[in-house]
């Protein structure tokens, strides 16, 4: 019997289709794992996605074979591995229903990326009394527009804001790598040593809130931006800035940023493997979509993330569009667990 290659066009399909929406557990030498090479760390980040057009493609299949009598085992494979896919990626959308506990004073904390410092003050000022923030990350934020920020909002609310920007960019650089925080001043911030990142890394700031009723005294609160896994890269840079964030999760209650990974990444999973609850998945939201720009942008990963560490837990989240940034920002309230 003659091989016709045109029948193994479906297995081709099954196969990519598992290498993909499976690559953060198939090993690669080193500890690392295949989503950590292009183009599968970029292929990843559209998952939801992916499983969706999997199992239409199983669905479609299906029909086909059932049609013809014959060739059902390839589409019942593709659609295997997109249920499979599913599975893991559903809960993400159902909160955990644990309750809250009582006599805790809740804080929260926004990421918002302002893409190269380019969102205007206004859309900040919308943005906290959108989301009543108290603190806000500001992945892409030089030190100049930082206080900006902070002047804007003290004159919107009559209430004062302290800034910190990261001490390894210029007040006006205009590039990606600058990291900000805005904090109410109420909350008596101050600011805290930087862990060590690796080099190259963007900027990043941890502050300590030194007042506040219900367990908030004493809250730590961290925000990142790891480098993002650009195609033509080997991706060590970006895997070696997600793992760096690992002991936060033991030292920093909420870890805000730009991570740049959805939590289907490895690099990523490490981080929550180290302690850390990401606020989205905890309450039902984390399948929104938070970026749209670049050339992937029509895939809208979910890469901006509020994390939780030691004994926070997030009792609310959300995803809010911010005006002139390619990002949307993300918001979580978070409270200490043992608080009641």
């Amino acid at each position: 019997m003659l091989l016709r290659p045109w029948r193994l066009i479906p297995w081709v399909v099954v196969l990519g289709a598992a290498v993909v929406l499976w690559s953060a557990h198939v090993p690669l030498p080193g500890g690392r794992r295949l989503d950590t090479v292009t183009p599968f760390a970029q292929l990843l980040a559209a998952r939801p996605l992916g499983v969706v057009v999997a199992a239409l493609l199983a669905l479609v299949g299906l029909g086909v074979a059932q049609r013809r009598r014959r060739g059902v085992l390839a589409p019942l494979a593709l659609l295997v591995v997109a249920v499979g896919a599913g599975l893991q990626i559903a809960p993400r959308a159902v909160s955990s229903g644990e309750p809250p506990p009582s006599g805790g004073r809740p804080v929260t904390v926004v990421t918002a990326n302002v893409l190269l410092s380019r969102v205007e003050p206004a859309a900040i000022v919308a943005l906290v009394r959108r989301t009543g923030a108290d603190v806000v990350a500001l992945p892409e934020a030089n030190a100049r527009t930082a206080r900006s920020y902070a002047r804007a909002l003290g004159a919107a609310g009559g209430e004062e804001w302290r800034t910190w920007s990261d001490r390894g960019h210029a007040d006006d650089d205009p590039s990606a790598g600058p990291t900000s925080m805005l904090v109410r001043a109420v909350l008596g911030p101050e600011r805290l040593a930087e862990p060590r990142a690796p080099a190259g890394a963007h900027g990043g700031v941890r502050v300590r809130l030194t007042r506040g009723a219900g367990g908030l005294a004493g809250t730590v609160i961290a925000a990142v931006h790891p480098r993002p896994p650009y195609p033509a890269a080997t991706q060590a840079e970006w895997r070696a800035d997600l793992l760096a964030l690992r002991p936060l999760c033991t030292t920093a209650d909420v870890i805000a940023g730009d991570l740049n990974a959805t939590l289907d990444h490895s690099p990523m999973r490490q981080v929550l493997g180290a302690g850390c609850r990401d606020s989205g998945a905890e309450t039902g939201q984390g399948l929104r979509a938070t970026w749209s720009g670049g050339p992937l942008g029509w895939l809208r990963p979910t890469i901006d993330h509020v994390l939780t560490g030691r004994g926070q837990r997030a009792l609310q989240s959300g995803v809010v569009g911010v005006p002139g940034s390619d990002h949307r920002a993300v918001w979580a309230r978070v409270v200490r667990r043992e608080a009641g």
